[in-house]
């Protein structure tokens, strides 16, 4: 579907937003190439759903690129080699940001201090799905039953390393749980075992799960952020159901080669924040099952170093190493 822009939306968005026609570096000069480090089709999404905006505010095209491979490092590091004149940018997620560091043995970087943090920019909670025909019709009545019979349940693995996988471990160790990951490829892959039966247990963006969700294809038992969604009202949360005491969401973010001058970086950032702040992204977002969250470059690196420490924790904690 879409996107439209009222002319009244652009003049409101333009007075909020003055440094976008203000002091403006000397920069883009050509075409900016925003580095997607995963396969087409997933949360590339959003940033594909940003880029006529930004393009337009930016006032040259910008064209979204997938390198997928090593769950996300090629194409991290092309983007760190890449000359820091801002004409590459990365568009990274939670995993390949933040776990990588911790579960990689030879981590050709680490992107939270290699790169330079512009924004934070979508958030999506995670949701615990299950295959209709399985027992499970809840949370609780899952643990309880993986705990009475070990080694009989799996759960499908999307990705070695990614945060739904270190969420899953993390959840095994705290409940007792002996349930072994069956690993994929990709999410769509491991989805689609999960719809067929062969695999009964799944934890999936609420993004990219949304539409096996909404078509009964898969059952959703809970969701893992701080309140329950607005797509899923009647799903309750593992807080509020007492089964883990934080929230847990997937984050995307864009970042730039380290030594990218800050006028470049402080402009980027702008003109993501003011597309977040339009109402039409905000309902295409949450159409999708996600959210903008507007942050400022500096926020971004704290926030990002706070999810290294943790993610960093669970993966040394659940012995979690990828070759």
């Amino acid at each position: 579907m879409p996107i439209r822009f009222t002319r009244r939306a652009a003049m409101a968005s333009a007075i909020a937003m003055p440094s976008l026609a203000q002091s403006q570096p000397a920069w883009p000069t050509r075409p900016v190439r925003i580095i997607v480090p995963s396969a087409a089709g997933g949360y590339d999404t959003y940033a594909r759903l940003m880029a006529p905006r930004l393009a337009e505010l930016l006032g040259q095209p910008v064209v979204v690129d997938n390198r997928p491979g090593a769950n996300g490092n090629i194409g991290m590091a092309e983007v760190q080699r890449s000359p820091a004149d801002g004409h590459v940018l990365l568009f990274g997620h939670i995993g390949a940001i933040t776990v990588n560091t911790a579960i990689y043995r030879n981590m050709p970087l680490d992107p939270v201090e290699d790169l330079a943090p512009i924004a934070v920019a979508v958030t999506s909670p995670l949701i615990w799905v299950v295959n209709p025909a399985s027992p499970f019709q809840d949370m609780p009545g899952l643990v309880a039953r993986v705990q009475a019979e070990p080694d009989r349940w799996n759960y499908a693995n999307p990705s070695s390393g990614s945060i739904n996988h270190l969420l899953v471990e993390d959840f095994k160790l705290r409940h007792r749980l002996v349930m072994p990951g069956v690993p994929y490829r990709g999410t769509p892959q491991a989805q689609m075992d999960v719809v067929s039966g062969q695999v009964p247990i799944m934890v999936d963006s609420l993004g990219a799960g949304w539409g096996h969700v909404s078509a009964g294809r898969v059952r959703a038992l809970a969701v893992t952020g701080a309140q329950r969604s607005e797509r899923l009202p009647a799903v309750p949360t593992m807080l509020e159901l007492g089964l883990d005491s934080r929230e847990v969401v997937a984050w995307y973010a864009f970042m730039a080669p380290r030594a990218t001058p800050g006028a470049v970086i402080e402009r980027m950032n702008a003109a993501v924040n003011q597309v977040l702040g339009e109402e039409a992204m905000i309902g295409r977002l949450r159409e999708l099952g996600a959210a903008p969250r507007r942050s400022t470059p500096a926020e971004s690196q704290a926030f990002m170093r706070a999810e290294r420490e943790n993610w960093g924790q669970v993966a040394r904690a659940g012995n979690i190493v990828v070759e």
